[in-house]
Order: C-alpha cells, then structure tokens, then sequence
C-alpha cells in the first residue's frame, strides 16, 4: 500500500518536508557509512533552512493553541477517553513550549559554522566535495564512526523541537480523518469540498504501478492516476481504479 499525501495549507507542506528530511537523516545518521554521513551534512541544510523560517514557526503556535482550544471542549464529554484527552494536551503543551524556547533561529550553529559553509558552497559543483578541494572534510569523513556521529548530533540538536512538534502536528492532523473507500472512474476522480476547509488529502493505492496528481482548491478536489513508466511520457490510466481516501482537518 503506497500512500501519497497532499497539503493544503504552507504550514502543513512545510510540517511534510520537515519529516521527510528527519527521516532521511536519521536513517544516514544510524550508518557508519562515512558517504552515507556525507547525505547526513547535506540534509542539515536544508533542515536548517525550513527551521529558521520565521512563519513557519508562528503559524504552527497558532495551530497548536488552536488545537488545544478544540481538545479543551472536549473535556466535558463523556465519549471521549479523557485520560488520553489530557495526554495529548499536555503533548501539545509540551512541543509548543520547546518550540517558543528554541530563541533566535535553531539554525545558527549550523549558518555559523565555518567548516560548514565551506562544504555547502562547494555542494553544487560537480566533485566540489573531493579530498583535492575540501582535505579537513576529507580528514572528517575518515574519523573514527563515534566522531562523526557525535559532530552531527551536535548540529542536529537545536532542531529536533521541530522534529518533535512536527510529528506531533501530522500525528494529531493524520488522526483527523476517516478512510473510505472509492474508485477513480477511468483514472480520474472529482469531489466537491461540500463547504469544508481540508488541511491534508491521502490516497492509498495497492497498486505500485499507479501514482496519482492530486490538484485542491476550495471548490474542488481532483485526481488523476497514472501509468509509472521511467522510459516513456507518463500516462492517464483509462480503468477504473479503487484507492482509499482520507481527508483530514483536525
């Protein structure tokens, strides 16, 4: 089953990309692989990037105060599992006071880093990264496996609130939203939002040959499925094809 995920909002794109670098760094980080470290170094970037933005911050405080707004109605409610209620409050809490925390941009270490920005400058250039043009990375990438885990949890520490916040925020938000089953009638399906604002659409499809494009606007939701092919122009399928449906709004 391959899921594919489709934001309809900056901060939940954003929350998206977050997690998505996370777990690519996490999985070159857990290697001793010196080249899958090197993967490691270029992620920081880009996770340094995300993290220092600003709005990205302030609009996800506001989802959470608002989140912990619509939890806090739900206290008096006797179907609800209030054990778990203020569990989950208190997560919210929890991953809002880190991120007010985090002063200044959790990028710092990593912009500040001279030995950084040496590397990142020369990222883009073919072979910019070779013994010939970075010796102190080379020396870097054949020290012992504990220093250069160490180096990268050093830099990666200021920014794991946002990782912690981020999985909190997509957890809650995936959560929202029930699956039903339905079927694109040759390759294409359309839905009227019916007056609702959606914060993230998924589609789960069995079929691995099948990827879908996903288009969303406030007055429609449409999708297409299409033939993976790597050699050709890729094609709108014409059969009828079952996918689950989930769309979320916490």
């Amino acid at each position: 089953m391959i899921v594919y995920e489709y934001p309809f909002n900056e901060l939940v794109r954003s929350m998206l990309r977050l997690e998505y670098l996370f777990a690519r760094f996490n999985h070159f980080l857990r290697s001793d692989d010196p080249e899958l470290h090197h993967n490691a170094i270029a992620i920081l970037f880009d996770l340094g990037d995300i993290g220092a933005r600003g709005d990205i911050k302030s609009l996800l405080l506001k989802e959470f105060e608002r989140q912990k707004y619509s939890l806090n109605g739900l206290k008096s409610s006797q179907k609800v599992d209030q054990e778990a209620l203020l569990q989950t409050i208190a997560e919210i809490d929890t991953a809002a006071s880190k991120i007010n925390r985090s002063m200044g941009k959790p990028n710092t270490i990593i912009s500040e880093s001279e030995w950084l920005n040496a590397i990142r400058t020369r990222l883009n250039i073919p072979g910019g990264t070779s013994p010939i043009d970075l010796p102190s990375y080379y020396a870097w990438k054949n020290s012992p496996v504990s220093e250069r885990r160490a180096l990268l949890e050093n830099y990666i520490t200021p920014l794991l609130p946002w990782y912690e916040a981020g999985q909190l925020f997509l957890r809650l938000l995936r959560q929202s939203g029930e699956a039903k089953d339905v079927v694109g009638h040759n390759g294409s399906f359309q839905q009227a939002p019916s007056g609702k604002v959606y914060q993230l659409m998924r589609i789960a499809l069995e079929d691995d040959s099948l990827y879908s494009e996903i288009s969303a606007n406030k007055y429609l939701l449409s999708i297409r499925f299409l033939k993976a092919d790597r050699d050709k122009k890729a094609q709108l399928v014409n059969v009828d094809v079952p996918f689950r449906l989930t769309l979320c709004q916490f």
